[in-house]
């Protein structure tokens, strides 16, 4: 999986956990009013010399400059929330976030498995959970590198935004998008929905996209079986 891959995969972990960005300050507004007109004085006698020819100062049209990620991402977090997007070979994942008090917990639902990230309010993990038809495990991932510490919102900055448009999901839900575009690969995000991710593409395939997503996210590994799993040895 290319570099840029990875950082799709981290960043979709860590999105919902992005704390809050430094605004960028605006620029200062032109001064108000128009400048004065200075009126020849009328004892001065007009000057009969046509005046210079200048060339045109028009400036040439110029390209908007790009509005990075980082100035304009602004992700849905709140408990509850969740994604559904579609992947290869017609499988699905859904995402999901809970707010549990003292954790944060993402939930990752396909048709075979649930798995759960357990991270601390500091954006620290803590273990991740794994349910097996009827049993619970766990491993402990409180030594592992953290994506929150690697991918911070202000890494979003050099990244530009290629080009704004819409989305539609399968499920008829609306929403504005802003595209980044490296080589083949295409990121599609959007304000609008939970973990802002929308689209993925790479080496020009589609990996994944959005369809459908909402506000009301049931939890399928509760806290006690979370608190009470079978651990697994890490090497």
């Amino acid at each position: 999986m290319k570099k840029f891959a990875l950082l799709i995969v981290l960043m979709i972990l860590a999105m919902a956990c992005i704390s809050e960005k430094e605004t960028p300050q605006t620029p200062p507004l032109p001064p108000n009013g128009t400048p004065a007109v200075t009126t020849p004085s009328p004892t001065t006698p007009a000057s009969t010399t046509p005046p210079p020819t200048t060339p045109s100062t028009t400036p040439k049209e110029t390209e908007t400059p790009k509005k990075s990620l980082g100035e304009v991402l602004d992700p849905i977090c709140s408990d509850g929330v969740w994604a559904l997007y579609a992947l290869p070979d017609d499988d699905s994942i859904k995402h999901k976030l809970f707010d549990d008090g003292d954790i944060y917990v993402h939930e990752f639902e396909t048709e075979d498995a649930v798995t759960q990230a357990w991270l601390t309010k500091e954006f620290k993990q803590i273990k991740v959970v794994i349910r097996d038809e009827d049993e619970v495990y766990c491993i402990d991932t409180s030594t592992f590198i953290n994506p929150t510490e690697t991918y911070s919102s202000e890494k979003y900055e050099n990244l530009y935004i290629e080009k704004e448009t819409t989305y539609t999901t399968p499920t008829g839900k609306k929403v504005n998008v802003f595209v980044i575009r490296y080589g083949k690969d295409e990121l599609w995000f959007s304000n609008d929905v939970p973990f802002s991710i929308v689209k993925v593409v790479i080496d020009g395939e589609l990996a994944m996209s959005l369809i459908d997503f909402g506000f009301d996210a049931e939890r399928k590994i509760s806290r006690e079986e979370g608190e009470q799993c079978i651990p697994i040895p890490t090497p």
